[in-house]
């Protein structure tokens, strides 16, 4: 992704605690700098900006968190400090997304807008990407909202306000499940007809998609089916059986009843429980608008905790174990809906990775390598990541000699019986040892 070019200030900058002093504000591509006559220059990167407030004309930069954190007032920058604000809040945002693995071009437009959200309204930096959009409030102490484009719903103009409503169709994991909301973009003016035409488009891409990649999976179905698969199948919203109704029993058949794949879940859903064994498929397109190269995959609810799932569309290399709920809350039985909220947190982790297992599944030594970079940075910046990563417990390398099955017993067995969430899985080091054998880094 390009950043914008390098943009040079000037005015006056101080430690919060310091005296003030001539100062020169430089913003580059991929970080800023502070140059003070007679210091050091301060350098850091946007994405160490943890907070950047505008105050009676001048601008208060807080880096980094802890005991460590700075703050900075830069100060008398006259016509140049909206400019200074302004360059430093989208270097932030663009620096996050790109942690974040969404691509942007430097054309891309980051709007300011103003919102209303459930329990909070502001201003919020605007923009949207392949998968969906993201609202940045000003405010550092709301979050961002990350909506993805299968979670947007109804789109309204609202043309009083000069704005746009828009309904989150939610993420629904089992019939009549619903966790709608609403985000209304206020006093745009005429642009909002613009903005309520590329949520819309969006929506619509995804539904295009869906339909596309059931169309080619189960051409033989009905249309009827095909469209309820489409409905549900939305980028990588995982869809059981009672969702998908007609459809399941053709799609199982199409992804999971032929080799590779139809070994392991197998066994996977004898260990769930045979034919009661609570499953779903999801697939999602590998880019936006090209639904002809589908990421599909399945996810199995195991005894002990566990949920399994396997990316169908890599080849039978590994099963991925998470656990559901923290394993001191485990009582033998799970809370109703903690199954369901689970396999959709891997699941939108696994769409918001593009894919990407590494950063869920490596050991903390190889996470802290030096090749291992990005997915330390995308692990900071998508909290979905984050999530899935702490509830995973293990991978199953797929190996002849019955290993994988012997595991896969072993490893529902130990995580039945322990409560403590720091715990490994005494197997782990040899499943990872085997997959970095056959890798080619053993």
């Amino acid at each position: 992704m390009n950043q914008p070019a390098t943009t040079t200030l000037r005015g006056e900058a101080r430690r919060a605690d310091g005296v003030a002093a001539p100062a020169t504000v430089v913003l580059a591509p991929d970080g800023f700098s502070v140059i003070l006559a007679g210091s050091p220059p301060l350098a850091a990167g946007y994405r160490d900006a943890t907070a950047v407030t505008v105050d009676a004309g001048s601008v208060r930069l807080r880096l980094g968190t802890g005991p460590g954190a700075e703050t900075w007032l830069l100060e008398r920058f006259g016509t140049q400090t909206g400019a200074l604000a302004r360059g430093l809040r989208e270097g932030r945002l663009r620096q996050r997304l790109t942690d974040g693995l969404v691509e942007l071009d430097d054309t891309a437009e980051i709007d300011l807008v103003e919102y209303e959200a459930p329990g909070e309204m502001g201003v919020g930096q605007l923009v949207y990407h392949d998968r969906g959009v993201v609202l940045a409030p000003v405010d550092e102490r709301h979050a961002w909202k990350r909506v993805r484009r299968a979670d947007i719903g109804t789109v309204t103009p609202e043309p009083a306000v000069g704005g746009i409503r828009v309904e989150s169709a939610g993420r629904s994991l089992a019939p009549g499940a619903s966790g709608a909301a609403a985000l209304r973009i206020v006093r745009m003016g005429a642009v909002a007809t613009k903005h309520a035409q590329r949520w819309a488009a969006l929506r619509d891409g995804a539904a295009a998609d869906a339909a596309a990649i059931v169309a080619g999976l189960i051409p033989e179905a009905s249309y009827a089916a095909r469209g309820a698969a489409s409905a549900s199948l939305l980028d990588g919203r995982p869809a059981s059986a009672a969702m998908l109704g007609e459809a399941w029993a053709p799609l199982e058949r199409a992804v999971l009843g032929v080799p590779p794949f139809d070994e392991s879940y197998r066994a996977l859903r004898q260990a769930g429980g045979g034919d009661a064994a609570p499953r779903w498929l999801a697939a999602a397109p590998e880019r936006p608008g090209a639904p002809e190269t589908p990421k599909i995959w399945f996810l199995v609810g195991l005894p002990g905790n566990l949920v399994a799932m396997e990316l169908v569309s890599e080849g039978a290399h590994a099963t991925y174990l998470f656990r559901v709920v923290p394993r001191v809350e485990f009582t033998g039985t799970l809370p109703v809906g903690a199954l369901e909220a689970a396999v959709a947190d891997v699941s939108e982790a696994l769409i918001d990775a593009r894919f990407l297992r590494e950063p869920i599944a490596l050991p903390a030594a190889h996470l802290a390598g030096a090749d291992a970079l990005g997915y330390r940075l995308a692990l900071a910046a998508l909290p979905s990541l984050a999530a899935a990563r702490a509830r995973f417990v293990a991978r199953l390398v797929h190996r002849d000699g019955g290993s994988w099955t012997a595991a896969l017993r072993d490893v529902i067995a130990w995580h039945d019986a322990v409560r403590d969430d720091a715990a490994e899985w005494p197997g782990r080091t040899v499943q990872e040892s085997q997959i970095d054998q056959a890798a080619g880094l053993g």
